[in-house]
């Protein structure tokens, strides 16, 4: 197996995983980070499937990075489209049809789901940044724009996600539909960074102490 095409499997690994952990968010109901944020308002203003929207941000994330960058946007970068494809069909494979028929009534396993939900999507994420090969579409797009006007990558995505979190409690206060932004808003913030950075450094650990083993043979 070629070195790019066990990387491109990874990446679709990487992807599944994290479908899956932010269908389990979506699911427990009580809020969600910015990117499903919005997303799930508009679903319940359009009734379009939360994966199919989620494939039309991301499909702009790809859009937007290409026209800044032109030249620049490698060819590689071109996977985001099935990455963004695969991570949309999953999630609504997961919610539409594995989670179709069940109801959670209870509150705490509401909030177990969404911590179990972090720490999947934070596995799948971690992998896929620790992979660098190619970048969620999001990322991919906030990393795009702070390059072309010299800006701080960090800062672009903290900004990004406010005004996603800002558009979600706009659509709903001016439709009248649920607020998406609630307290499972709030555990993720504070668990999937740090989980998602656990993955990353214990993975490129590992990577490189093979690497060093390899060199010591």
């Amino acid at each position: 197996m070629t070195k790019h095409l066990k990387n491109i499997l990874l990446v679709i690994i990487a992807v599944v995983i994290t479908a899956i952990g932010g269908s389990f968010t979506v699911k427990a109901n009580v809020g969600v980070g910015a990117y499903e944020a919005l997303n799930m308002n508009i679903n319940q203003l359009t009734g379009i499937k939360i994966g199919t929207l989620a494939i039309v941000l991301n499909m702009t994330c790809v859009l937007i990075q290409w026209l800044l960058l032109k030249k620049d946007f490698s060819f590689r970068q071109f996977l985001q489209v099935p990455v963004t494809l695969i991570l949309g069909q999953v999630l609504n494979v997961m919610l539409y049809t594995v989670f179709a028929n069940i109801t959670i009534e209870q509150y705490w396993m509401k909030i177990a789901m969404v911590i179990l939900g972090g720490l999947i999507a934070a596995i799948g994420v971690g992998s896929m940044m620790a992979l660098n090969y190619i970048n969620m579409p999001l990322e991919g797009a906030c990393m795009a724009f702070s390059s072309r006007y010299g800006l701080n990558f960090g800062k672009v995505r903290q900004i990004v996600d406010v005004l996603l979190i800002a558009s979600a409690l706009l659509i709903a206060f001016s439709t009248n539909t649920a607020v998406t932004v609630r307290e499972g808003t709030i555990i993720s913030m504070f668990l999937f960074p740090p989980s998602m950075n656990f993955v990353y450094e214990k993975i490129r650990a590992s990577a490189a102490a093979q690497e060093l083993s390899i060199d010591l043979d």
